[in-house]
This record gives C-alpha cells, structure tokens and sequence, in this order.
C-alpha cells in the first residue's frame, strides 16, 4: 500500500507537472492585452492592389484597429456623426468624383483637427478638385479629359529611401525598396516638411512628406505598391510611426515639464543599493560594469505618475534594466516592476523592453549591443506604456495583469546594475515630467 500512495504521488507530480508546464508555455504565446489602441479608418476604392497582404502592414501592428470603408461609400464617414468613431484617417483610395456635401465634411473634419496619414496613389484622387493638392501636399498629374499621365507612374522600380530627421523616423535606418512604383513629374507644394527622398532619377526627390492642413497633421508616404513592399519591416514600422504621430501617441518632443534627474558630472540624487563602487560616472553616462555587486541606483525620492526618459548602451551579452515604483526594502525587481534590458537571447517576456517576466513585449525592439537606444515609459495610475526606440512595445492596465495587480502606484525610480558574468551598462539623458495624478476607473 505504501508503495501504491508512492506511484499515485509521483504520477500525480508528474501530471500537474505537464499541465504546469502547459500553462506556463499557453502562458508566454498569449500577448498582453493593449490598453489603449489607435482607431484607424482606412479608406480604398478606385485602385487595385493585393488586398490582405496590404491590410496586413497594419494588423502587424498591435496597437492600431483598423475598420475599411471603400468608395464611393467612404464619403459618407467625413460627416459629423461619424467622425469620432476613428482617431486617424488613412487614404489608399484613388477616386475622383467627390460630392459637395463630401467636400464640405471633409474640409470641417480637417479644419477641426482630424489627423489624415495618405498613401501612394491616393496623391491622384480628386483632379477637378482644387483643394486636394492642398490637403495631401502634392499631385499625381492625370489628364482628366482621357485619364492618361502626364506625371510618370513605372511598375518594378528601385527606391532608395533616405530618411529625414523627424520624430516618424527617429531611430530608423535609411533603407531600399527593390520592387515598388516610380513616381516621377508629380506638383509637390513648396511649404510641405520633407519626410524621405530617393536619388532615383526617374522619381520626385521627394517620396514623403508632413504639413497641416486647416488644424490637421498631414503626412504623405509615396511607396506601397505591391507585396514586396508590404512585407518589407521598414516600410511597415514607416506606416506605423506615421500614424502615430499623426495621432499624437508618439513620444513627446517637448521638454515643457521635465525635470533632468542625472547633472552629468556625479550621482547627486541618487543612491547606490549595494556597493558603491559599481556606478561610477565616465564621460557624461553614468556606468556599471559586470561582477562589483551594485545591485541598483535609486532616485532620491519616489514618484508615482509620470513620464520617463531614459537612453541606454549595453555591452555583448549584457544584461540590466530599469526599476519603477519599487520600494528599498527588499529587491526592485520584486517590490516594484522591471523593464528590462538585455543584449542576451531571451524570450519576449524577459527580453528587452519587457515588464520583466509580468508583461512581454510586442513588437520585439532592437536589442543591439554598443548603440544608444532610448525608452521613454509613461506611468499613469495602473497604466504602464513603454516605447523602446519610440515604438510602442508594452501599453498595459496592471489591473488586466495577475501578477501586477496590486502592486503599489508610487515608489522609487532606479538603474539595475550590470548584473550577468561579463559586460557592462551605460545611461545618460535621464528625464522625468511629473503628472496629476488621475482618477482611474475602479474594476
């Protein structure tokens, strides 16, 4: 019999063991939930094109939700009573026959601030219409008498996208698309702010653009023909950063309310939770390199809401990360959260940009060793968002999150240490702007 309770033990052990294991594995596929997403009003008709492979530029993207309306229908969600039910137009349409009542609602609409991101062919819609070329900042030139070009539209061209500095573009890499479609002789508008250009003699220079239009954020984005470029990562993180920026959920430019909480010259404001010799200042970054036991650095006093600034440099193999609303008793990690940082290969929960081991990231960020990347995270009562190089990679309510739950809302802000075997960390241009706290719906 004793035997019997020690096979029914160890089997049972090994039971809960796999459905442990199931758990755990079903556990780390499902992807957070996202608190807050960009509603997107994509707008077709008139133009062929590939139909899911384009929609899926932006089902890639978690935070955006996307309701198609194709034309001529499309015209009736430039009304009053349809616009608060999407935060930002997208045109992929080409259409020319626009009613009166559509003009004058879509004027309104711009003139009130909707925010319109318009893509590749829809520069050739509405020719007879004299203000299209203001709205979108350009013109693909057709004659309206036969519907010929007389700008120059080539299938199969090669575009070599050279990006400007703008905050759509910040930390992207200038890149080339192999398959998409010429543009050439097109009436661009002197007052538009360049996006891209391209040294392809036989297209405009310019292949993007931003401007405004009334009190709307216009930008323009000429490639996106075809599956090549659909599928390409540039160019679907392209339309992605355009869209939010058109919608005002990117980083903010503004320093208006920041507070610098690192002098550049010493760790005044700050303590070291181990042994003190693990930080040190060097060259303006404050540094901790691997196997000096510092534990982490924490901020003078603590915060509750607020928006933070942080840029980062890790060694190969380097593994740290930053500490929010943690307590001094006990480890940051445990008492508060940790957005991790890391150069090794780990799993998209415990991977870089990550709500360590709590909340995965999605998209996954570039985690590569010796460059400098910048997270800014936004803390607002139980609302955790976190961009990692100005993409949106964490947007989590802690109260949709078991394990984050009840945890506290204010606490110390810190800097792990350089904590694996070998390597090293480095931060600078460490920000805080404060917030009001908010009343936050009870659940």
């Amino acid at each position: 019999m004793f035997r019997l309770h020690i096979m029914l033990a160890v089997l049972a052990g090994l039971v809960w063991g796999m459905i442990g294991f199931a758990i755990g594995a079903e556990a780390k596929a499902v992807k957070s939930p996202r608190a807050h997403k960009i509603r997107v009003l994509l707008v077709t008709g008139g133009h062929g094109f590939e139909h899911e492979p384009f929609l899926d530029v932006f089902r890639s993207q978690p935070d955006l939700v996307v309701q198609e309306v194709k034309q001529p229908d499309a015209q009736a969600w430039f009304a009053p009573d349809k616009a608060d039910q999407y935060d930002v137009m997208v045109w992929y349409d080409m259409w020319q026959d626009i009613s009166e009542q559509a003009r004058k609602d879509l004027l309104e609409l711009l003139n009130h601030g909707k925010p319109l991101v318009a893509i590749h062919h829809c520069i050739a819609s509405y020719q007879e219409w004299p203000e299209a070329i203001k709205i979108v900042g350009g013109k693909f030139l057709l004659d309206v008498a036969t519907g010929r070009a007389i700008s120059v539209a080539k299938d199969n061209g090669k575009l070599n996208v050279k990006l400007a500095d703008h905050p759509v573009t910040r930390f992207m890499k200038d890149f080339t698309l192999a398959d998409d479609e010429i543009y050439g002789k097109c009436e661009i508008l002197p007052g538009v702010k360049p996006l891209m250009s391209t040294d392809n003699p036989e297209n405009n220079k310019l292949l993007g653009w931003v401007h405004t239009y009334g009190k709307s954020t216009v930008v323009y984005l000429q490639p996106g023909h075809g599956l090549a470029t659909y599928k390409d990562p540039n160019y679907r993180r392209l339309v992605g950063q355009a869209i939010r920026w058109a919608a005002g959920q990117l980083p903010e430019e503004s320093e208006d309310g920041f507070v610098s909480l690192f002098n550049g010259k010493d760790l005044t404001g700050w303590h070291v939770m181990g042994k003190p010799e693990a930080f040190k200042v060097m060259d303006g970054v404050i540094r901790s390199e691997s196997g000096k036991e510092g534990l982490w650095l924490r901020s003078d006093r603590q915060y509750c809401d607020f928006i933070l600034q942080i840029e980062w440099r890790v060694g190969k193999n380097g593994n740290s990360g930053v500490f929010l609303r943690s307590r001094i008793e006990g480890y940051p990690w445990d008492t508060g959260q940790e957005v991790q940082i890391s150069n090794e290969h780990r799993d998209d929960l415990h991977c870089t940009g990550s709500l360590y081991g709590r909340v995965p990231v999605d998209p996954r960020p570039d985690e590569s060793a010796d460059v400098w990347h910048e997270y800014e995270i936004q803390c607002r009562g139980p609302f955790y968002r976190i961009f990692a190089d100005r993409v949106p990679v964490v947007d989590v309510d802690q109260r949709d999150v078991p394990a984050m739950k009840d945890f506290p809302l204010c606490g110390y802000i810190g800097m792990q240490d350089s904590h694996n075997d070998t390597g090293w960390i480095e931060f600078r241009n460490i920000r805080i702007k404060e917030l009001r706290a908010a009343t936050q719906p009870a659940k």
